[in-house]
Order: structure tokens, then sequence, then C-alpha cells
């Protein structure tokens, strides 16, 4: 770690809007890279109360699945070392409707965060599974770590998987395909109410399953 961080737990609230910070990220996505996207009549509504899961290929995918879904609310849970990065690196962070987690053992803080927002029930959690980027961004998803199942269950929450696709590497007006599949209801997840590392793992995997599925339908651009 380079150097200590704090985030203000006390003072972010679960729900808020931010008059800069997402403006911004919106324009970073809708000037510097070019996005189609696909099973936008899969997404909810409203996104209170639903967990967002996609694979990870770049630090500005909170703001692909943002603009993709029409301004949806979604607080992301992102690896504390973007906000250690310099004092504007965590304000946009959090102004994007970030928040950190400590990813060397299990982050508390960040998991009674993620508890309060699906509490709240004003926007959506939006979890990246697999824990970090995939070092392939061309490559396939990898499996999901434990935590998704772990607040689902806790939270009793419906999973919107989604899946990030691109062909070569990221850059400036690379072309990105984006794509909503149907929601899983937590019913289906076959978990129950006390941790179990089996049920765990088999929704881990179930997940994962759908959103491998929506990634390998490949590049929409050329279709």
């Amino acid at each position: 770690m380079s150097r200590q961080y704090k985030y203000p737990w006390h003072r972010v609230k679960p729900f808020a809007f931010y008059r800069l910070g997402m403006p911004i990220a919106r324009l970073i996505v809708l000037v510097g890279y070019r996005m189609k996207v696909v099973g936008r009549e899969n997404l909810p509504k409203r996104s209170g109360g639903i967990i967002l899961a996609s694979n990870h290929l770049h630090s500005v995918d909170p703001g692909f699945f943002t603009v993709a879904s029409g301004g949806l609310p979604w607080r992301f849970i992102a690896k504390v070392e973007l906000f250690k990065l310099n004092w504007f690196a965590a304000w946009f962070m959090a102004h994007c409707n970030g928040f950190p987690v400590d990813r060397d053992g299990i982050d508390r803080q960040a998991l009674d965060y993620a508890l309060r927002v699906m509490e709240d029930g004003r926007a959506g959690l939006g979890i990246f599974p697999e824990g970090q980027r995939n070092s392939d961004q061309n490559g396939p998803p990898q499996e999901a770590k434990a935590g998704i199942a772990m607040i689902a269950r806790k939270t009793k929450a419906d999973i919107l998987p989604c899946s990030i696709y691109h062909e070569g590497p990221i850059k400036f007006r690379t072309k990105l395909t984006v794509r909503f599949g149907p929601i899983i209801p937590f019913e289906e997840l076959g978990l129950g109410e006390t941790p179990n590392k089996r049920q765990s793992k088999a929704a881990c995997d179930k997940i994962m399953a759908e959103i491998t599925r929506l990634w390998e339908q490949g590049d929409a651009w050329k279709k």
C-alpha cells in the first residue's frame, strides 16, 4: 500500500446525486469510446435492490454501465488502491458513485456500506465478481470471488448479469459492446439463510456462467 487512506464512511450517504463527477464520467465515456448496448429490455425500471454483476476489463467500467443503463443510479465497489493514487482520484471515484474495498482480507466497512446501499433502496450495487480486472482484456471472464454471494444472501437481491467486450487493446475510441442479460431472481441462486460454502460456490458459478454467456456473444459492431 502506498499510503494510508481513510474513506469518510460517516459522511458519504448510500444515495446521492453528484452534479459534477457523474457528468464528467459520462463525457469521458461518450467522447473517449464507441459503445453499443445490447439487451436494454432487460434493464429494471429502477436499480434499487438490484446487484449489477459484470466481468471487469477497465477502470472506466462503472462509467460504461452508468451510461449504458440510461443513468440508473449504481454504487460501485472499487479497489482501495484507486482511491490512494492522489486526492483527485479519491474525489473523482467517490463522486462517480464508487466506494473502496480493501481486498486484503474481509473489509467489514465496505461490506456494511454495501448492505446500507441495498437497504436504502434508491441505488443498485455494482459488483465485479472476479474481484479485479482481467489481466487478459480479450480473455474470458474468470472465476468469481465469494463476496457477491455473501451480499446477495444477506440482502436477498436479484442479479442483473452484464458483460463488456472489446477486441484488441482498449484505447481512445475503442469499440465496446455492453450486454445486459435477463435478471437472475434471488430464489434461483440457491442461497440459504446461513453461510454455506457449497451453496455460495454454486451461486457464484451460476452468475459467472451467465456473464460468460453474454461475453461470448462477442462484438455487436460486426453484426
